[in-house]
């Protein structure tokens, strides 16, 4: 299982959206990152336990917990990073702890709960203003509406250049928070991709161990081949998966044009279709041991381009990792 956003996690064909919550949005801060770290950190690579109470098959709701029995959506609302959803804890057994967790992150001004505690603090008036609100309303009344009307200027001089300045520090989170969330699809659909290759990789490593030994036993003088006792079927290649890379085609364009290019050149280069060969017992044994040395000798040239696309995705993997942390 990996974390795809605040509240969902993703295996290969499979969504789990965690039940009882949903996401705390805030545009002062990129809280879904956040609780993607945390989720990633509670997980570590290792399994999930859950127990599915809703929704349809390859988009499920249930209650996840680790291998170190920690509940995912109770430790996002300890957080701060998600709300509770009411709506489906209403009248059940999680709700007072889930709305416990909710309140001591509100206490403790965590995640979202620190922007509504601070938002409580703040006047509409600049607090360099306030300690002197009792004597300026006064001069301003005395010294007419002159003064008046440029004190009420340099305020909303002051506010509107506090707003550009929000707007523009809005954008820049908005920025960063697409950046950074760009790089986080780009890591998982890699790691996708290269858990199918090693898949793949294992597939044809099995395939030459079965050949080589039909190979030896063909070399072996002291016993009838099989095939010449009623026939043999030899497969050409071994099987491969194509399925994460063929539900991901649309979304190359987040790898490198290096990276996409050879895992496409790769996966083109794979066959889709099995073949068989119909090895006839009046084959000369000659014959024979060519074909299966061929089989094999295809089977290895294909290690060569896999191993190095493995290589490759894992280095970017562990680059995307090492700027995160940074």
């Amino acid at each position: 299982m990996r974390a795809v956003d605040p509240i969902t996690l993703q295996a290969e064909g499979l969504s789990i959206r965690l039940w009882g919550i949903r996401p705390a949005t805030s545009v002062d801060m990129p809280l879904e990152l956040k609780a993607l770290d945390l989720m990633d950190s509670l997980i570590q690579e290792e399994q999930v336990n859950c127990k599915i109470v809703g929704g349809v098959m390859a988009e499920l709701i249930g209650r996840c917990a680790t291998q170190s029995n920690q509940d995912l959506a109770l430790e996002l609302l300890n957080n701060g990073y998600v709300v509770v959803d009411r709506t489906q804890t209403y009248n059940s057994v999680f709700a007072s702890a889930y709305e416990k967790a909710q309140e001591l992150a509100r206490e403790g001004a965590k995640g979202v709960w620190v922007f509504m505690s601070e938002n409580k603090r703040n006047s509409a008036m600049p607090k360099w203003l306030q300690p002197h609100i009792d004597y300026l309303l006064p001069i301003s009344l005395i010294f007419g509406p002159l003064l008046g009307l440029s004190a009420i200027g340099f305020v909303l001089w002051y506010w509107m250049r506090k707003l550009s300045e929000m707007q523009f520090e809005e954008l820049e989170t908005s920025r960063r928070k697409e950046s950074m969330l760009q790089s986080r699809e780009r890591q998982v659909l890699m790691s996708m991709l290269e858990g199918e290759l090693l898949e793949n990789k294992n597939r044809i490593e099995a395939f030459l161990v079965i050949y080589g030994d039909v190979l030896m036993s063909l070399k072996d003088v002291s016993k009838v081949p099989k095939y010449q006792q009623g026939g043999d079927i030899v497969q050409k290649y071994p099987a491969f998966s194509r399925v994460v890379y063929e539900s991901n085609a649309g979304k190359m364009s987040l790898l490198d044009i290096k990276l996409a290019g050879h895992v496409s050149k790769l996966y083109t280069s794979l066959p889709k279709d099995q073949e068989y060969i119909n090895l006839d017992q009046n084959v000369a044994l000659e014959t024979a041991i060519k074909l299966i040395e061929k089989v094999i000798r295809d089977a290895e040239a294909m290690l060569v381009p896999i191993n190095t696309v493995i290589k490759t995705l894992e280095e970017q993997i562990m680059a995307i990792k090492g700027a995160s942390a940074s």
